[in-house]
């Protein structure tokens, strides 16, 4: 457990003295220095090398984020999130389908990300390590697989995401989510390239709440 609290523990340091600082610098006659927020959304999922297409595992996120207001335009911003990726596939017993696939990763994400504002509307890009805390494979009799193929304990994922302000506290972002890393080897540990393993790919939906700002 020393390793998993020497990559979270900082991370929920930081996020949460940002977050605690945005929320006391509303106070001042200037304006926040920080932005606080909380989120919550869906995520839509799938793992490449599954022989499976479609972003048909749905999860959820939540967490919250603090955004630097120095510059009108450009905002980075720092989040601690959890995040449900995996991959599914659905019996149809009345077309004569009765296999399943159920794949469940659970992550604690620390999204830090560069945005550019036009208007009411921006664009962001940045980087999200993340510490997988569980894992749930099994087929439609609930046989547990993948025994034997572990995943890997740390992730890094690349964003790319718009956001909409839509009212003066509530905003809507989406994303699209990219592992850089393997989450797990390919079967006989095979590799050519580039595709070291299996890839989480995510499109998220994320509402937004501002409490300072």
């Amino acid at each position: 457990m020393d390793h998993v609290q020497r990559f979270i523990t900082p991370s929920l340091m930081v996020g949460v003295l940002c977050f605690c600082w945005s929320t006391l610098s509303a106070q001042v006659n200037e304006g926040p220095l920080f932005k606080a927020y909380f989120g919550a959304g869906v995520t839509s999922s799938q793992i490449s090398g599954d022989r499976l297409n479609g972003f048909d595992q749905l999860g959820f996120n939540l967490g919250l984020g603090t955004e630097l207001q120095r510059n009108a335009q450009w905002r980075p911003r720092l989040e601690i999130i959890f995040n449900q990726l995996g991959s599914r596939k659905n019996a149809r017993p009345d077309e004569g389908d009765f296999d399943s696939y159920l794949l469940r990763l659970n992550y604690i994400q620390v999204p830090l990300t560069m945005s550019y504002l036009s208007g009411s509307t921006g664009f962001e890009l940045g980087l999200a390590p993340g510490y997988l805390l569980s894992s749930r494979e099994e087929d439609e009799n609930g046989t547990v697989l993948g025994l034997g193929r572990e995943f890997k304990d740390y992730d890094l994922g690349l964003i790319l995401g718009i956001r909409y302000a839509f009212a003066e506290r509530w905003e809507l972002g989406t994303r699209l989510y990219q592992s850089t890393l393997a989450v797990r080897d390919h079967t006989g540990s095979s590799t050519f390239r580039l595709n070291r393993g299996q890839y989480s790919t995510a499109i998220q939906f994320i509402l937004r709440y501002s409490v300072s700002g």
